[in-house]
């Protein structure tokens, strides 16, 4: 994936800074920037549509996967994207599809029925994004592997999480990916994620400082709300 010679830098949910996160002007806006794809996130509505969505709710209206996709669009004033309109507005990019599911959340869907979903639509998608696939269900992506196998998994661990411990777990998966909270991270746990054959990519970090020294331990990619400033501090010249 990555021929350059610093870590992929990621939008996180687009280049959101300054805009509303998973919205076309925020993925409009990451490849002006720079960065080298986005982060964004689906959810399965009622009618069973990719939402591009990162809350469980519409504030104010109700939640995701009660409601149809149409009568949610309209609650947003048309701001909601299906997952096909996200990819196809960053045609050619890096694209991480986190999967959401977690059953504490208001309006839970299950996230066998989310990854089936995600799955059936990406054995179709003809467009030109490197797509991986990540969530923090080990379920979910168990479930999104069995119907699409040809596309690399990503496991996401919490903040404090033993990453060494996560990178077996993923690797039993067999994901390519390991994607820690960067206040989990330093040399060793990367080395260690190398080790077994996982790229790292980190979440979310928008200190110059922190992104440079993720850079030296060898991160392979950050997920980050600056582009701007993650590119700034990998030293990487923007035309």
């Amino acid at each position: 994936m990555n021929q350059l010679n610093r870590p992929v830098v990621l939008g996180h949910r687009g280049a959101s800074y300054g805009r509303l996160d998973n919205s076309r002007a925020a993925f409009e806006a990451v490849r002006p920037a720079g960065g080298d794809g986005a982060e964004l996130d689906v959810r399965a509505t009622q009618d069973g549509i990719l939402a591009v969505v990162h809350d469980p709710v519409v504030k104010g209206y109700g939640a995701i996967a009660e409601h149809s996709f149409a009568h949610l669009s309209q609650a947003t004033g048309g701001e909601l994207l299906r997952i096909e309109e996200a990819l196809e507005i960053l045609d050619g990019q890096i694209v991480d599809i986190e999967i959401k599911s977690d059953p504490k959340e208001v309006g839970w869907v299950p996230s066998e029925l989310t990854s089936r979903l995600l799955g059936r639509f990406l054995q179709s998608y003809s467009g030109a994004c490197e797509i991986f696939v990540t969530s923090f269900s080990e379920t979910a992506l168990e479930a999104f592997g069995k119907v699409a196998s040809d596309y690399p998994l990503g496991l996401l661990t919490t903040i404090g999480a033993d990453v060494p411990e996560r990178s077996k777990a993923a690797n039993a998966l067999g994901a390519a990916y390991i994607l820690p909270h960067h206040s989990s991270l330093d040399a060793e746990a990367i080395e260690g994620a190398h080790d077994v054959g996982l790229k790292v990519f980190t979440w979310t970090v928008d200190v110059a400082s922190r992104i440079s020294e993720l850079a030296t331990f060898g991160v392979d990619g950050v997920i980050t709300n600056r582009i701007d400033l993650a590119l700034a501090a990998l030293g990487a010249n923007i035309d």
